[in-house]
């Protein structure tokens, strides 16, 4: 088996594993929430979803943007410069987790109105948001330990934490949920317990001597701050695709076609997003293989990540699509779904799993650009994904198409932005696919 390949199945198939068990363990949360707590819990998640995802986003700023930098440098053998950015790295997520774990809790109230709470949901998404919150410095710290172990050479350790702590989870949810009937309460501190377990065990490793990357002292560098902001931004904004995506969606199914809708909006994202863990896992993965060819100045190693990422997240998300498509009906009935609810969904589906399997290009396209220090052009696909393309189609289809072709906006959007992304890349790599600017 050539190196290449052996790399690129050390470090793909892990983070894909990875990625699976945690869309499993959403999909299992959402059947225990829907049993548990009620339908409108499920769709109560739906709603709270978008805060977490622009918690998530906040961090790539420092979190993306460190381990691009750090595997390049790890490229080059300069372990020290490294470490630094491996230490602003987390103190930044530190510092970002406390602002918004305070705004969290603090907030409650307005924050449910704002992600478009109804009267049905509002009291749910409240319970949610608060317990949610009161977790999100680990959680953060968690999301940054994890990556920085996959770049520093042990993506199966972070593989098997993830799966564990999914599993440790799932049992949360189960006790928390069914004995103790503590509803989206016992939910939230479900995840917010496994993840801080799985920060403890991650940390040890940076304690140990077997890796590269350590925690050192800190001296603050303005300019390093800046370029991890930059190179962490077309992540960050990717992140906010979802939510903003999201809260768009609800307001518009909410407004024009109800709660129905709403609770059938929330069983496709479930179902849906456990197709995109193939190209998720995928990207994350590829990413230390980008950077660490990059900082090498192997064009050729480049150049086969970039087509064995595409085929990978693509042919996967076939495969479980295809999967998807008999057992999506069938699954969706375990969440406890009004009969009105399952045939919106059932009808609806196939239209999202193909948007899924376009988003796999854009993904894996945008991994590739901003781990080879082309910002701009990454920052400009997720810029059209998270707010114009998507904005634009969501708040035109119903004026235009009719309020029942909102089930096509994602299919719209995807569409558009995989064509511009497949432009940017070739315009960016026009002269080979080795830039000049090496951090």
């Amino acid at each position: 088996m050539k190196d290449q390949t052996r790399k690129l199945i050390r470090y793909t198939l892990p983070s894909i594993l990875s990625m699976v068990s945690i869309f499993l363990f959403s999909i299992v949360d959402g059947i225990f929430v829907g049993h548990g707590v009620g339908i409108n819990a499920v769709g109560a998640i739906n709603i709270s979803f978008p805060f977490i995802m622009f918690f998530s986003a906040t961090t790539m700023l420092t979190t993306i943007g460190g381990l691009t930098i750090a595997a390049i440098r790890i490229g080059r053998k300069d372990f020290q410069g490294a470490n630094q950015v491996f230490t602003h790295s987390i103190i930044l997520n530190a510092a970002i987790g406390t602002i918004i774990c305070l705004a969290g809790t603090l907030f409650t109230s307005p924050l449910a109105r704002m992600l478009g709470a109804t009267d049905t949901f509002y009291p749910l998404v409240k319970e949610y948001l608060f317990w949610y919150s009161v977790f999100i410095i680990p959680c953060c710290l968690n999301s940054a330990f994890l990556g920085f172990a996959r770049n520093d050479g042990v993506p199966e350790l972070v593989s098997i934490l993830t799966i564990v702590s999914s599993v440790i989870n799932i049992a949360g949810d189960y006790f928390l949920i069914f004995p103790l009937h503590m509803g989206l309460k016992g939910a939230a501190l479900a995840t917010g317990g496994a993840q801080t377990l799985s920060l403890l065990c991650i940390y040890s490793h940076f304690l140990s001597k077997k890796g590269k990357l350590k925690l050192i002292k800190l001296k603050t560098d303005l300019h390093l701050i800046g370029n991890m902001f930059r190179r962490g931004m077309p992540e960050c904004i990717a992140q906010f695709g979802t939510p903003v995506t999201m809260v768009l969606t609800n307001i518009m199914l909410a407004k024009y076609l109800g709660d129905n809708a709403l609770n059938a909006y929330s069983l496709l994202m479930y179902i849906a997003t456990f197709s995109a863990s193939i190209f998720i896992g995928a990207s994350q993965g590829l990413q230390p293989l980008f950077g660490n060819s990059y900082g090498e100045g192997n064009e050729k190693d480049l150049s086969y990540y970039l087509k064995a990422g595409i085929c990978i997240s693509v042919g996967g998300g076939v495969l479980i699509n295809s999967i998807l498509l008999f057992s999506g009906p069938s699954v969706s009935l375990l969440f406890n779904a009004n009969e009105a609810s399952i045939t919106l969904f059932s009808q609806h589906m196939p239209k999202y799993l193909v948007s899924i399997l376009l988003e796999a290009v854009t993904v894996t396209i945008s991994a590739f650009l901003y781990s080879t220090t082309r910002s701009k052009a990454a920052l400009t696909i997720h810029v059209l994904r998270a707010f114009v393309v998507n904005t634009i189609v969501i708040l035109l289809i119903p004026a235009v198409l009719g309020p029942q072709n909102l089930w096509f906006a994602p299919l719209i959007i995807e569409t558009i932005v995989m064509i511009s992304a497949i432009f940017l890349l070739k315009y960016n790599t026009r002269n080979g696919l080795i830039g000049s600017e090496l951090e």
